[in-house]
């Protein structure tokens, strides 16, 4: 990885050419105007990136500041309303899932080479204008009646997204996962939200691996249950979960086989101390090459995506805005994820140069630095302007958004499951 690859891939979505034309494809742009798909785009990447976008005026005023431009508040916001634009800012998001990535994690247990990836699937919702609720219905009619639940599958792997939707609250979790026969070969992981035993024994048959946490299983059968010091739970008879709950011990593991639809499936019971009982991992991984704490650490990686989420909370302005059009709000979704998708990419990038680690919370809350100057070049078509300004953007950050505490993250972070920097491979 150098400068003029970083270069080359930004250009690869933010080219003028590329997204004028895709404006036209999408029914955004019409006719030659004083907004082009080109410069809105950018602009609304550029602000969604700032910390303190809270409103529609704090666009505007980005996009007069990088465009050079004075253009009203009125037309601007016609052009933010169009329903074509939500179209766009999706076509660009999913060309940035796949352009703006990075590797920047892999496995140093040989176990993990049998997976092709390993996807992580969570939701995320915020409320939105109590007026788009026939739109957007909430869960929550009292507190949020109208609501936004962002559905997300991350790639461990990159720190990125495979792939995002956007729905009502109300609508179904589980109707948003990858689709089943695209899991073959992967490793899943999930919450509770999104387990089914259709699911599991489906994606088992079409050679999928997965680790999720269960629900309603009190009536399922136990044909094993071996506790973390080789006691063996049960005998012959093959009780019902809920009666073998209470001989479950607090202070180790137990693994079990369980009847599912006929099949007999994996089990991994935790003491929660948080919860004050059991939870239950349901996996198809082997036990003679994945241990019961090793099926723990791999399903505490799923909190991974909450860390991702947090980020575009916090400083990609992911939120609900004061708008009562649904497209705009859409859009301005799709600007957060590919603002924070980029950002990620500026990070991955700069540890493959520099061999160091990376923070990612503190590469995103640092735009006041180096942000603008990378969008402005690149809107003004200021081809050495843009080199310098990554440049300098890699120096900074290397400098000043490394890893605090890498030791300690061996112990008490990500890295201590199994997981260190992609670059180590090159060293």
């Amino acid at each position: 990885m150098n400068i003029t690859i970083i270069i080359k891939k930004l250009k690869q979505v933010l080219s003028e050419k590329k997204l004028n034309r895709l404006g036209k494809e999408t029914g955004f742009t019409q006719r030659k105007r004083n907004v082009t798909a080109f410069q809105l785009v950018t602009a609304m990447i550029g602000a969604l990136g700032e910390k303190d976008t809270r409103y529609l005026s704090d666009i505007l005023r980005y996009f007069n500041h990088l465009t050079g431009q004075s253009v009203k508040y009125k037309p601007f916001h016609n052009q933010l309303c169009k329903e074509a634009l939500a179209e766009l800012m999706k076509a660009v998001a999913d060309k940035v899932f796949s352009c703006w990535i990075n590797d920047v994690l892999r496995y140093n247990n040989r176990h993990f080479s049998q997976f092709s990836k390993v996807l992580i699937q969570d939701g995320s919702s915020f409320a939105v204008k109590n007026s788009l609720k026939n739109i957007w219905p909430g869960r929550f009619t009292k507190t949020s009646p109208a609501a936004i639940e962002l559905h997300a599958t991350i790639n461990l792997h990159n720190g990125s997204f495979e792939q995002a939707t956007i729905t009502p609250d109300t609508f179904s979790e589980r109707a948003e996962m990858p689709v089943i026969e695209d899991l073959k070969g992967c490793l899943f992981l999930a919450d509770r939200g999104y387990y089914s035993s259709e699911f599991i024994l489906k994606l088992d048959e079409a050679g999928g691996y997965y680790v999720l946490r269960a629900k309603g299983l009190k009536r399922a059968r136990v044909h094993q249950a071996i506790q973390g010091d080789g006691k063996r739970l049960v005998n012959k008879k093959q009780p019902q979960l809920s009666a073998l709950q209470t001989r479950l011990p607090k202070r180790q593991l137990v693994d079990m086989d369980i009847e599912i639809n006929g099949e007999c499936v994996r089990l991994v019971a935790v003491w929660s101390p948080k919860e004050n009982r059991h939870t239950y991992l349901v996996t198809n991984l082997n036990r003679q090459e994945f241990s019961t704490l090793e099926v723990t650490h791999i399903y505490r990686m799923r909190w991974q995506v909450e860390l991702l989420f947090k980020e575009c909370k916090s400083h990609n302005s992911l939120h609900g805005f004061n708008t009562e059009k649904a497209s705009l709000q859409e859009s301005l979704i799709w600007a957060s994820l590919i603002s924070m998708t980029l950002k990620r990419f500026m990070t991955g990038s700069i540890e493959q140069m520099f061999k160091v680690e990376m923070s990612t919370m503190t590469v995103s809350k640092t735009t006041i630095v180096w942000w603008y100057g990378i969008l402005e070049a690149i809107v003004q078509k200021r081809r050495k302007a843009l080199v310098n300004r990554v440049t300098e953007a890699c120096e900074f950050l290397k400098e000043n958004a490394c890893r605090a505490h890498s030791k300690r993250d061996r112990k008490t972070g990500i890295h201590q499951y199994g997981l260190e920097p992609a670059f180590y491979a090159a060293l």
